[in-house]
């Protein structure tokens, strides 16, 4: 009898068995990895919207006047899915009142606060929201 040289077919099915089960235990984390990138790629836009809002609304609060009206410009439109929320604080940083407000029309009289706590908060898409709070002081 002559010996061939090779694989037996168990030999072949084992192999295979064995190759589906690595194959199969790199697939779960593969597309964990996967969904953690995109979530990751979903905050990071938000975080760019919410910084976007924020530069904004500092340029436009360099006027003393929209700054102590927590307003902004007629012609500065902030990104959809934007909320801003804004909280008169004290010279030490102490909240004034614990009342928060969103950002008003520029009528009426204005605050003589001298710091505002800003909250901007982003959740444009299905993401995790972005939220960017920064302390603004009263214009010189």
């Amino acid at each position: 009898m002559k010996w061939r040289a090779g694989f037996t077919i168990i030999e072949v099915l084992i192999a295979a068995a064995i190759l589906v089960v690595l194959i199969g235990s790199l697939m779960a984390p593969l597309g964990n990895l996967f969904r953690m990138t995109k979530r990751n790629q979903q905050l990071l836009d938000n975080t760019t919207i919410a910084q976007q809002a924020v530069e904004k609304i500092v340029r436009d609060w360099r006027d003393q006047s929209r700054f102590s009206h927590s307003c902004l410009d007629p012609g500065t439109r902030l990104p959809d899915g934007v909320t801003v929320t804004v909280q008169d604080l004290s010279v030490t940083g102490d909240p004034v009142s614990p009342m928060t407000y969103v950002l008003r029309n520029c009528s009426g009289s204005g605050d003589s606060v001298s710091l505002k706590r800003v909250t901007v908060t982003a959740a444009a898409n299905d993401g995790k929201p972005a939220v960017i709070v920064m302390d603004i002081a009263r214009p010189q």
